[in-house]
């Protein structure tokens, strides 16, 4: 084995383990030293395994030949190895009821599939306004303080609902923290079918042309199914560096599939002895019909070595640039632009905290602007500085207050366009797409941080020429210490409105907060925001009053029988067609499993 697997062995083992979503680690950890190509012990190499069925690898872990390593693995390490090692299939899931009747589709079933309507994705647009216009939504403002909870909807063996649901034609797409995607009935909440990704599904599903769904998972698998059966049509793996994954919704735009590429290599640098860092964030243009690559465009240098510590770890840089969100298309220009986070090792590199724009048929980079530069590694620490024991820190470091949340395009006055984005460092931006993004306004609404500033999304209002920004600046064992909404002028950066957070009735509960991380959603004259205190609310936009409030932290009765719990909202954000709002409830601060769902009475 070479030195370079076992010091990246060395670091899985120490790294802290989530098992849902994490099959390098375990493989790298405890099992790439025999099926490496350098090893002596004649395993079947990792590339021989992908075409077993998993659930064949899970067997042979727990009963079979490989049993005595298997049983120094959890049930949860066991199959989060199995599924990146082999073959996608059918969903293995704890027993669940309430199946849709055979031959049921969405129509039968009751659901309103006629009107058209939907919320495909992580915006209803391609520009990310996460604006649902009054036909679509099916609600009115005069109407949400009517809303309340007609099912939910269970997710089996974990504590945390991270997806968005995805809503087309009468059906509820969503992923889920085992990997197991659901298509759901919209209206009754019955279950046509699942299907097991190799690791967890955080991004929303895309429907297209075809009856096809397309996703991505936490290992870089991207995915193409039926969207009425479920059936695999062509899978991928689009990156194959260790700790790379698909956090953000992908784009669907004539015929290309535009898919970001994010990685947790940062989260290595904590170890000294680990070679940080190599990662080089991307975005990839596929064909929707059969998964080939069209372009893919990096938003960091290839890596080179850079120095040796004192130990004779070689570190490399530059590295990083990760694209966490999903990707905004500029049709009028041509152009589709990511938000990029901050650069992992040295050197620094200018499309790091940045907005990056390209070329939507080749991918070239047409311009970039920077905001905040921010180097940063977890062997920082957070403190932004290299001490005595900083092995890969960069010499410059930042504080982890990158570019999380996708930017949006949004329309002005008098045929103009601003491209508006927020940072984790509590501010937001407004760029000028039509001068190479020179920023046009900078709004701080917050002190931000690794886990504050805006984290996972904004919205705008197009009747009210407002940019909505949620904060989750919060401190901790402080649960009234951070979060509230702010309605910033889209033209100006001006402050229109600023509501704060209400005391949170989980206040003296373990992980509760006030911090909102989620994503809002605009309707007119509405938005609605989640909140990490297990809370989601709606805001009149023009003023920012809270018009609806709904407290999440309970138990429910589940259509597919599984024991349902709310809990924070973090990632998540809130779906509206057809008079319905579709929500995933569940974070590990406070746990929770469920997708709730709303109407109107």
């Amino acid at each position: 084995m070479t030195i370079f697997a076992k010091l990246s062995i060395l670091v899985f083992a120490l790294a802290p383990f989530s098992a849902a979503q994490e099959g390098t680690r375990v493989f790298i950890a405890h099992c790439q030293q025999c099926h490496d190509q350098n090893s002596d012990a004649h395993a079947p190499l990792k590339e021989a395994l992908a075409s077993r069925p998993w659930e064949q690898i899970v067997k042979a872990l727990e009963t079979g030949a490989m049993r005595a390593q298997g049983a120094q693995l959890s049930p949860e390490e066991r199959r989060a190895v199995a599924r990146y090692l082999g073959k996608a299939g059918p969903a293995v899931v704890t027993p669940m009821t309430g199946n849709c009747a055979a031959g049921a589709n969405s129509s039968s079933t009751g659901s309103r599939a006629s009107s058209g309507s939907s919320w495909n994705g992580w915006s209803p647009d391609e520009r990310n306004t996460r604006f649902q216009p009054a036909k679509a939504a099916g609600m009115t403002a005069d109407q949400v303080p009517s809303l309340k909870l007609k099912w939910a909807f269970g997710f089996p063996d974990t504590v945390t609902a991270y997806g968005q649901p995805t809503v087309v034609e009468g059906r509820v797409y969503n992923g889920s923290n085992d990997g197991t995607v659901y298509a759901i009935d919209a209206h009754s909440g019955c279950l046509y079918w699942t299907f097991q990704a190799k690791a967890m599904v955080r991004d929303a599903v895309i429907v297209g042309p075809g009856s096809r769904a397309y996703f991505g998972d936490l290992e870089s698998n991207f995915y193409a199914l039926d969207a009425a059966t479920g059936k695999l049509i062509w899978q991928k793996k689009l990156d194959d560096q260790a700790f790379t994954r698909i956090t953000g919704t992908a784009k669907l735009q004539d015929g290309r599939l535009y898919v970001p590429i994010a990685s947790q290599e940062e989260n290595a640098g904590a170890n000294p002895f680990y070679s940080c860092c190599t990662f080089r964030g991307n975005l990839i243009a596929l064909n929707a019909s059969d998964g080939s690559q069209i372009w893919r465009t990096y938003t960091s240098p290839e890596a080179k070595p850079t120095w040796k510590s004192p130990s004779g770890v070689q570190y490399y840089g530059p590295s990083g640039a990760t694209i966490w969100s999903s990707p905004t298309i500029d049709l009028k220009r041509g152009l589709v632009y990511v938000a990029t986070g901050n650069g992992y090792s040295d050197p620094e590199i200018k499309t790091a905290d940045a907005l990056v724009a390209m070329d939507l048929k080749t991918g070239a980079i047409r311009w970039s602007q920077q905001a905040n530069p921010d180097m940063f590694n977890w062997d920082c620490g957070g403190t932004g500085a290299r001490g005595p024991q900083k092995g890969n820190c960069p010499e410059e470091a930042g504080t982890d207050v990158d570019f999380g949340a996708s930017p949006i395009l949004v329309d002005l006055d008098g045929g103009r366009q601003m491209l508006v984005a927020g940072q984790k460092s509590g501010v937001v931006w407004g760029f000028d797409p039509d001068k190479n993004g020179k920023v046009v306004w900078q709004t701080r609404i917050g002190k931000g941080g690794p886990g504050g500033g805006i984290q996972w999304g904004i919205a705008y209002s197009p009747d009210a020429k407002l940019v909505i920004a949620p904060l989750a600046d919060a401190v901790r064992g402080e649960p009234t210490s951070g979060g509230g909404l702010f309605a910033i002028d889209a033209a100006t950066g001006k402050l229109m409105w600023h509501t704060g957070p209400p005391t949170p009735s989980c206040a003296g509960k373990q992980g509760c907060s006030t911090a909102q991380r989620s994503p809002p959603t605009v309707i007119p004259g509405v938005v609605f925001s989640p909140s990490m205190d297990g809370h989601i609310r709606a805001f009149a936009v023009e003023t920012g009053k809270i018009i609806w409030d709904f407290d999440a932290v309970r138990e429910y009765k589940t259509t597919n029988g599984i024991p349902g719990r709310g809990g924070s909202f973090s990632s998540t954000g809130p779906v509206v067609v057809d008079g319905m709002l579709y929500v995933n409830s569940g974070y590990s601060s406070m746990p929770g499993n469920v997708l709730l769902v709303f109407g109107l009475e």
